[in-house]
């Protein structure tokens, strides 16, 4: 098959420091009978899953010589099914085949009639090698929630932002990896809590289509966009290969895959697995148009109209939406098609993930963030929510409702946000002025949940600013926006400074509800929610990287960095 010749398929000179994503799995929505698992092949062929009991297989778990032992048979080369179902308790199989690369080699399969509450292993076996292609050097495995009527006390993580890229100081193109061992960290905590953590939230900016010069696909349409016998170059097809590049390369690190691999991974984009700021520009030929000047500010010298490039972002857009379709939403509860929010139950809690990405369109009246239609579908659902059924809700919304100082938030002209480059990011806010009537709105269905007794939470990522902020209106209901980001992020120090300044202390929103900050922190951060559905409580712990002083000849003390709990604190 003719590939265009701008696609990146089998393009070698991408400047990753990385190896990419090649074969992978991603644990998706999971019930207590079933499981949503997302596989990429890294080639077509015939293959098959093959899923066992792990504690049968390994007795006991963390038996490092069983298991040992166990990874030895799972890389026999030959070695066939046959012999694969006598060594592995209760195999299940499930063929399929990939006849070509048109999802990028990925799939999702359902897997039903699972126990509630087991641990299981899975290995992904090719039937043309006569091998495992996956689970074979590393356990894979997952644990089933328990059934819903079974409301035990259970936590879950939530991480969001993950750009550990940066220019080389030395070679201008080459990239370098930083920060990657907060993804160790990660790992560690969710192993260390692996008995009670029963889902991920990926809250936005999984990668970064923009995050570093050296691999940004905006800079390199800038670069190749043009016209050649009547056609607008590049084509759709060519920029879906870019966007499949940047999932591949910002995932290929084996500490993310473990992560994915090993826990429910509820997942929701934001703007950079787009273009940074989407949606929040307008695009209008005249008068204080900013986004195609933004995003392709070398049109003019390319000869294009604004029209034309205006056609060469929408292209963009739809690339990004399959790619996010085939690298994250794909296993994710099932929606119908186009819509990427959803709801899904965990221990009789109740979350919705909204889509502020897909919808978002600074050009409509009002309600530019989620589009009416969303609204209204997270509005019906959460009216119809009673607390005897639901007693916690969380709602996911990848930027936070409540952040950053109104003043702040509105200021558009102030020099030293356009000197840290925030202006965007700050009209992407709940906040800003353009979406006064929506966040009003929003605010009256969560109060309502919480005046019906309900105990309601924002969970937000996006602002790479870790923060927990308790809201109250008139009555006294609360609702807590708790936002985590970045997991591996550097911003510098002005940005710092500009972003801690806005994160107030305390006061009242524009629509009258007070406000108090309980915790906030500007460097690579995750965090984990504990629940107890049955006491009605609910715990936030921050983890970050403990700084170590370097080791002294007195002290011998070895200089290594550490995760450590940042802040712990009651919110129910």
């Amino acid at each position: 098959m003719a590939h265009s010749p701008d696609s990146f398929i089998f393009k070698t000179d991408r400047p990753w420091p990385n190896a990419r994503l090649k074969v992978a799995a991603i644990v998706g929505h999971a019930t207590s009978k079933s499981v949503r698992l997302w596989l990429r092949t890294g080639r077509h062929g015939k293959f098959s899953l093959l899923l066992y009991t792990r504690d049968a297989a390994v007795p006991p778990a963390g038996d490092e010589v069983a298991e040992s032992a166990f990874l030895a048979f799972l890389c026999t080369v030959p070695l066939t099914l046959k012999d694969a179902k006598t060594r592995l308790p209760g195999m299940r199989r499930k063929d399929f085949t990939i006849a070509d690369y048109g999802a990028d080699t990925t799939i999702v399969l359902d897997l039903q009639g699972l126990n509630p509450d087991t641990r299981y292993g899975y290995a992904l076996y090719a039937h043309d090698r006569k091998r495992m292609v996956l689970g074979h050097n590393r356990l894979r495995w997952f644990r089933t929630p328990p059934p819903e009527d079974k409301r035990r006390r259970f936590q879950f993580a939530l991480f969001s932002c993950h750009m550990p890229y940066a220019v080389s100081r030395l070679f201008e193109d080459r990239t370098d990896v930083m920060n990657l061992n907060m993804w160790d960290f990660f790992n560690a905590t969710l192993q260390r809590h692996a008995e009670e953590v029963d889902l991920v939230i990926a809250g936005g900016d999984q990668c970064y289509s923009d995050g570093v010069a050296t691999l940004d696909i905006w800079q390199h349409l800038n670069r190749t966009m043009r016209k050649e016998h009547g056609r607008l170059l590049p084509d759709e097809e060519a920029m879906l290969s870019w966007y499949r590049d940047i999932y591949r390369g910002y995932w290929g690190f084996e500490s993310v895959q473990r992560a994915f691999d090993s826990f429910p991974t509820y997942m929701i984009w934001d703007d950079h697995e787009i273009g940074d700021g989407w949606g929040s520009y307008h695009f209008r030929p005249e008068g204080e148009s900013d986004g195609l000047r933004r995003l392709l500010p070398s049109f003019k010298e390319r000869d294009m109209t604004y029209d034309e490039g205006c056609k060469l972002i929408r292209r963009m857009f739809r690339a990004a939406r399959q790619a996010y379709v085939e690298y994250e939403h794909s296993h994710n509860p099932p929606t119908a098609k186009g819509i990427f929010d959803y709801h899904f139950w965990r221990g009789g809690c109740a979350f919705y993930v909204l889509d502020g990405r897909g919808q978002r369109n600074i050009e409509r009246k009002d309600y530019c963030i989620l589009g009416q239609d969303q609204f209204e579908r997270f509005a019906n659902w959460a009216n119809a929510l009673t607390p005897e059924e639901t007693p916690f809700l969380f709602v996911v919304s990848a930027v936070p409702v409540l952040h950053t100082r109104a003043a702040l938030v509105n200021a558009d002209d102030q020099w030293l946000i356009r000197q840290a480059g925030l202006d965007d990011d700050l009209r992407d806010s709940w906040e800003h002025d353009l979406h006064k009537i929506e966040r009003a709105e929003l605010m009256k269905v969560l109060f309502a949940a919480s005046a019906k007794g309900i105990r309601v939470a924002i969970l937000s990522g996006d602002v790479h600013v870790s923060a927990v902020f308790a809201l109250k209106d008139d009555a006294d209901n609360l609702i807590y926006q708790i936002t985590s980001s970045a997991i591996t992020y550097n911003v510098t120090r002005l940005q710092s400074w500009i972003l801690r300044l806005g994160a107030a202390d305390e006061g009242k929103t524009e629509e009258g509800y007070r406000f108090e900050r309980l915790a906030l922190h500007t460097e690579s951060s995750y965090a984990l929610i504990s629940v107890d559905p049955q006491k009605g409580e609910a715990w936030f712990k921050l983890y970050g990287a403990q700084k170590l002083e370097p080791p002294t000849a007195e002290t011998h003390t070895r200089a290594v960095p550490l995760s450590h709990s940042l802040a712990k604190i009651r919110l129910f």
